[in-house]
């Protein structure tokens, strides 16, 4: 079943602190990547999530069927208890950060924090930071240049492997036309091992050639993790006034009165969604929508979620 989030559950309300004004101003990826995940793991007291690194966590009460290498028997000595051992579980997961670049990625509206290929920088930024700190090996597959060149990242747990996967993401520029198919090709020719994908996108793209390749990478074994960035602008088509609309990808422009548009508009693109998230259920694939003029936590609460569900 798809995961398809819109607020953090209470247990992930975020530190009241957390402000988008101040994560936009922050200088550097590295430091929105820690501000974002440290703000976000704060959020999680009281959590009943387990399952990262190794380090013990606390204990339960035994019940029939566990596994009896877990008991203290040092607490059953001095209590008369029998409890089981929570730990942080080792993972040691291979990750791939995939990002689309296509145009539309640049697009920002007029209450966004940042561009949607800004979001998908400071998300994918934060979740690489957060693995790599968990000792899960993080890696990339991206697109770059007018003929859509693969840049390849191979999964690592080394200390520098965050540097590289900062300045990669650093060096992305959103340009060009669709590509998305031709992005999940790549990765499902270059990831020769099961692996979990953090694949950031808006999905403005036609569907079927989209669905091709998810579910090929599904058939080869891979867990995915879509998280669909969209402005505003692009969810409630808010405009009044007439207006010359540009397609980003196509250089294409339109004229257009937004109080006749709108409805037609609004319904094609619920439409639009649907196919993805008939897709998305179809395929198990957890997919959560991030607005850029929102708060993030969604997208990670997701992340978290699925991750939980795979242990």
């Amino acid at each position: 079943m798809s995961s398809t989030l819109t607020s953090p559950p209470p247990a992930w309300v975020p530190s009241p602190g957390f402000d988008q004004r101040t994560l936009a101003a922050l200088q550097g990826l590295d430091l929105k990547a820690r501000y974002l995940m440290e703000g976000f793991l704060s959020g999680l007291h009281g959590s009943p999530f387990h399952g990262f690194s190794v380090e013990f966590s606390d204990y339960r009460i035994y019940q029939p069927g566990d596994d009896l290498k877990h008991i203290d028997w040092r607490l059953f000595a001095r209590s008369d208890r029998l409890c089981i051992k929570r730990f942080m579980q080792e993972t040691n997961t291979r990750f791939y950060v995939l990002c689309d670049t296509s145009a539309s990625m640049a697009y920002r509206g007029d209450r966004a924090w940042g561009s949607k290929l800004d979001c998908a920088r400071v998300l994918a930024a934060g979740l690489s930071w957060f693995l790599l700190r968990q000792n899960d090996a993080a890696g990339m597959v991206t697109l770059s240049g007018p003929e859509n060149h693969p840049q390849f990242i191979r999964p690592s747990q080394r200390s520098s492997q965050l540097g590289v996967v900062l300045q990669q993401l650093n060096s992305l520029q959103a340009s060009g036309g669709a590509s998305l198919a031709t992005l999940l090709d790549h990765a499902i020719r270059l990831m020769h091992r099961r692996s979990v994908i953090l694949f950031f996108s808006d999905l403005l793209e036609p569907t079927p050639e989209i669905a091709r390749a998810f579910k090929q990478l599904r058939f080869q074994g891979h867990d995915c993790m879509v998280f669909q960035i969209l402005d505003r602008d692009e969810v409630e088509f808010p405009f009044t006034e007439p207006q010359v609309f540009e397609d980003l990808e196509t250089g294409h422009r339109r004229a257009v009165s937004p109080t006749v548009a709108r409805t037609q508009y609004l319904a094609r693109f619920e439409t639009f969604m649907n196919g993805y998230r008939d897709l998305f259920q179809e395929l198990e694939i957890p997919w959560c929508t991030t607005r850029t003029d929102a708060d993030p936590w969604p997208a990670l609460a997701m992340f978290l979620a699925a991750r939980m569900r795979r242990h």
